[in-house]
């Protein structure tokens, strides 16, 4: 657990083209203040020293003050599933995840990193059924970002998942509409992380990869997934209808796109910009996010890690 009196951390993404940082203070909604921010250019197919040179600059331009992060694991390979199970005791879920984790990246127990989170509060003795979400992704993905971190001199104390970054970012600074279900969808230049948010908490994600060259150019695609994801979340998982879309991230500010996005979905569509929600008193971010270029698209997964808890 993190003591977020006395620790100072930035959240730092590497996305398809960029890589973004954000530190945050702050306890409360309402309070949080964007101190330190920005963006850079690299090649995330390069070597991790000359990955680690661009986190340098990064560190630099921004002149973050701070070498602990929160950061989002970048692999082509992660796996992030829903499941729910029969009443089982912690053992028993921990064989059937590490088992599914395995059939699901077709590699051994040793060359995989499993995690879990549970929406059922126990386990052992329980008669309900346990669910939460799976994510499981090959050892040396885990290792590269951390070797990354470590030759740009940071100091990583959670890697994290983009989805539930800005599900978090949502969490905590959205307007969450009480217990009534949303699904919220983050665009980054060439993928969509959409995620099922019941009133309760739990969430059911999915990943959505642009087979155009930008998503400019293919809103029944980006829409015809969206609609696959909120039947799934109904009839397989049987939770609420979801009646708002929110929409946040590298939006195309193209009016035909956006208009086809609404008619295909077919339900209210909602633009989101957590940027816009969080104070920034330092020059140096005002002046970043206000210009003409802003990166304010791409910042939501940088600050939903910047804003972790535990």
């Amino acid at each position: 657990m993190i003591n977020w009196s006395t620790t100072d951390i930035a959240g730092i993404e590497f996305g398809d083209h960029h890589i973004t940082a954000v530190r945050m203070r702050g306890q409360e909604p309402g309070s949080f203040v964007m101190t330190h921010a920005g963006i850079v250019d690299y090649d995330s197919t390069s070597d991790p020293k000359m990955i680690a040179g661009a986190v340098k600059t990064l560190w630099k331009k921004t002149g973050m003050p701070t070498r602990t992060v929160c950061a989002a694991l970048r692999s082509g390979s992660l796996v992030l599933r829903y499941f729910s199970l029969p009443p089982m005791t912690e053992m028993e879920l921990k064989r059937t995840l590490q088992l599914k984790a395995e059939e699901a990246l077709q590699l051994s127990g040793n060359d995989i990193v499993v995690e879990w989170h549970l929406n059922t509060p126990a386990l052992a003795g329980g008669e309900q059924p346990v669910t939460g979400l799976l994510a499981a992704t090959p050892v040396k993905d885990v290792e590269r970002e951390l070797d990354v971190l470590y030759e740009a001199g940071l100091d990583p104390v959670i890697l994290d998942i983009r989805a539930l970054a800005v599900a978090n970012l949502y969490e905590v600074v959205g307007d969450r509409g009480g217990d009534v279900p949303v699904c919220l969808v983050n665009l980054s230049p060439h993928a969509a992380d959409v995620m099922i948010r019941r009133g309760t908490g739990e969430l059911y994600p999915h990943a959505i990869f642009c087979r155009a060259s930008t998503w400019n150019e293919a809103p029944d695609f980006l829409a015809e997934n969206i609609r696959d994801v909120l039947r799934y979340s109904e009839y397989k998982l049987g939770w609420a209808s979801v009646r708002q879309v929110v929409l946040s991230g590298t939006i195309p500010c193209d009016e035909v796109f956006l208009n086809a996005l609404k008619e295909a979905l077919g339900i209210d569509l909602k633009f989101w910009d957590p940027v816009s929600e969080i104070s920034r008193k330092s020059r140096g971010v005002m002046e970043l996010l206000d210009g003409k270029d802003s990166p304010a698209g791409f910042l939501a997964p940088a600050l939903g890690l910047a804003l972790r808890r535990s």
